[in-house]
């Protein structure tokens, strides 16, 4: 007949049940947080970065509802293909604006 379990070795099996579904949560929500950035040539974009007074990389998430981050990626990508330039930047925080075409 078989033993019965202790108390100690339940609890070990349900914290390593516990922190394998952690580790399953977080692989879940990276793969969820990759994002494709907004088309560069959409008018929608440039019209509403024309009507900015101050481009910055905050200001664009807002406006377009993404994550800083990939906002930031966006206006270096606009600045590469000279869409708009960099105006000012310091450790924190860049300020853009739109090119004269």
């Amino acid at each position: 007949m078989p033993q019965k379990k202790r108390l100690k070795q339940i609890e070990k099996q349900q914290s390593v049940k516990e922190k394998e579904k952690k580790q399953e949560k977080t692989r879940v929500e990276k793969t969820l947080g990759s994002v494709d950035l907004p088309d560069l040539s959409n008018d929608e974009l440039m019209d509403q970065l024309g009507r900015m007074r101050a481009i910055t990389p905050t200001a664009v998430a807002i406006q377009f509802n993404i994550k800083v981050g990939m906002a930031k990626r966006l206006l270096e990508e606009l600045r590469r293909n000279k869409v708009v330039n960099l105006v000012s930047k310091s450790h924190n925080l860049s300020v853009y604006s739109l090119s004269q075409s």
